[in-house]
Parts: C-alpha cells; sequence; structure tokens
C-alpha cells in the first residue's frame, strides 16, 4: 500500500466512526426519551419567538397610531393659534407653547 491509499482508508474509518457515533448519541436519547423533551422544548422555543414577534408587531402598530394622533392634535393646535391670532389675539394673550421634554441619551458604552 502506498500513501495514497493509506490516507484514504483513515479517512474512511474516521468519517464512518463519526457517523456511527452520532448514531449511537441519537439512539440513546430516543431511549431515554431526551429527544423528546428536547424536542417539546424546540417547539416551545418557536411558540416564545412568535410571541415576540407578534408583541413587537403590536408595539409598533400601537406607536404608530401614537405618533399619528399626536400628529394631528399638533396640526389642530398650531391652526388652533393661527385662527386666534388672524381673529384679533395678540400673542401674549396666547397660552406659551409647552416646554417639551428633551429624551435621555442613549446608554451605549463608549468604548
Amino acid at each position: 500500500m502506498d500513501g495514497t491509499q493509506i490516507l484514504v482508508a483513515v479517512l474512511g474509518v474516521v468519517g464512518s466512526s463519526g457517523f456511527l457515533v452520532a448514531l449511537v448519541n441519537g439512539v440513546v436519547k430516543v431511549a431515554n426519551g431526551t429527544a423528546g423533551r428536547e424536542r417539546i422544548r424546540n417547539i416551545s422555543m418557536k411558540e416564545q419567538r412568535n410571541e415576540a414577534w407578534n408583541d413587537a408587531e403590536r408595539e409598533r402598530d400601537r406607536a404608530d397610531l401614537e405618533a399619528h394622533n399626536r400628529r394631528l392634535t399638533e396640526e389642530y393646535a398650531s391652526e388652533l393659534r393661527r385662527d386666534c391670532t388672524e381673529h384679533g389675539m395678540s400673542g401674549r394673550e396666547l397660552r406659551p407653547w409647552p416646554k417639551l421634554k428633551k429624551p435621555p441619551p442613549d446608554k451605549q458604552e463608549q468604548p
């Protein structure tokens, strides 16, 4: 036998032994019931993922609706102020615009 044949034989034995190890592990898991528990756990994780996606989608929809309503309210307030000034009210007679709070800074750590 030359070196190439020995190399092919060794790789064949290593490859088939890896397959046998995986097969034996699978059989042992089925015999112990571990495979069933893992399947149930994986299904549970899929359900949790799907619930998280649904929650995120509901939150996006809620935020979009809130932003839409806020824009409509701001536009109405602006038009109302303009109507008041056009009908003779001075800027001093109108309530001042509210002081808006600034969002907190990002909590991202700087390297």
